[in-house]
């Protein structure tokens, strides 16, 4: 995480191309390096997903963490298993070996001599990155987990700037294997609810020659929806895809019982909003089908302007990483 923070990505991935050695990344690091690189072998997400990638990451004799965060979040709900003994990292302004801690020594430094002194490893790397699965459903049928991310993933273009918000709008993602340049951000660190729309603002506004896709839930759009304005106040093109499920369903998620109230939220016209704040000429949908989603996406691909499409799913409609996050927490309400 903190590799994209210190503008450190080339200085890494020349690390790992002198050393021939296969890396993964963590939820909130994913893209910081291209997942289209030859040494990437996927998403290291603890017990939760990507059984191959724990095991062999878990087995190493050595795993070097580089900028990477061991949050609650970043650690899968905290199902990561690293042997601190067989642990090198490399932080911001120290590296830790084992027991033994180097301060004052700053990260770019580090990697520089690396590079440099490093004995390549030879040989192919150990296992290919975990996908989603195929493109499901069509014409009528109900947008589901399984129809709704890997049409995203396909969605997605090289060099696209992909924002999205604390939830299943991220993690039904977490297994996308992005095209080369396309960068995924979220918020793994904080879990801040309502990040992503003016986050999707701020990325809009600094890389306006990139296409940018904001997805984001309902109960996080509605923190933060005023910054749908500011798009059009700048004349810029985003394409939007607020994920409708008629609640906080990440909460729900986390709670013993999911149908609880504090979970709902009031029922807005989302299509309508960009209207309404002021943006002019945007393609608007609201969508419940999988043929009627096709055509949308369709749409907002060929489209010059912006877009926003409101995608309707189930209230308890869970992408599968969420569903063992769900899981893991039910595991601690059954403990007396």
């Amino acid at each position: 995480m903190l590799l994209r923070r210190l503008g450190l990505q080339a200085a890494a991935a020349a690390f790992v191309e002198a050393s021939g050695l296969p890396f993964a990344t963590m939820f909130g690091d994913k893209s910081v390096l291209g997942e289209d690189h030859p040494s990437y072998i996927g998403l290291y997400a603890g017990r939760l997903m990507g059984e191959p990638v724990r095991a062999f990451v878990e087995s190493c004799d050595a795993v070097v963490m580089i900028g990477a965060m061991l949050t609650d979040g970043n650690t899968a709900g905290h199902t990561v298993r690293l042997d601190p003994g067989k642990t090198i990292t490399i932080d911001h302004h120290r590296t830790t070996v084992g027991s033994a801690v180097y301060r004052n020594v700053e990260m770019a430094d580090i990697l520089a001599q690396l590079s440099g002194r490093i004995t390549k490893r030879a040989g192919r790397q150990p296992i290919a990155p975990e996908k989603l699965g195929p493109i499901v459903g069509g014409g009528e049928d109900p947008i589901t987990a399984d129809a709704l991310y890997p049409r995203l993933a396909e969605f997605f273009q090289p060099d696209d700037v992909i924002m999205t918000d604390t939830g299943t709008s991220s993690l039904g993602l977490a297994f996308a294997q992005l095209p080369k340049g396309a960068e995924f951000h979220n918020q793994t660190l904080w879990a801040s609810i309502g990040w992503a729309t003016p986050a999707a603002f701020g990325a809009a506004i600094g890389a306006p020659d990139r296409r940018l896709i904001l997805i984001t839930g309902e109960g996080s759009h509605q923190m933060t929806a005023q910054e749908i304005s500011q798009f059009g106040r700048h004349g810029l093109h985003p394409i939007v895809l607020v994920l409708n499920n008629s609640g906080y369903l990440s909460e729900r998620l986390l709670c013993k019982d999911m149908a609880l109230a504090y979970n709902d939220i009031a029922v807005w016209n989302y299509a309508e909003l960009p209207h309404a704040l002021g943006c002019q000429g945007w393609f608007n949908a609201r969508v419940n089908s999988c043929g009627v989603l096709d055509d949308a996406l369709k749409t907002a691909e060929q489209t010059d302007g912006a877009a926003y499409i409101e995608v309707i799913t189930d209230a308890y409609e869970a992408p599968p990483m969420y569903q063992k996050l769900h899981e893991n927490v039910k595991s601690f309400y059954n403990i007396h």
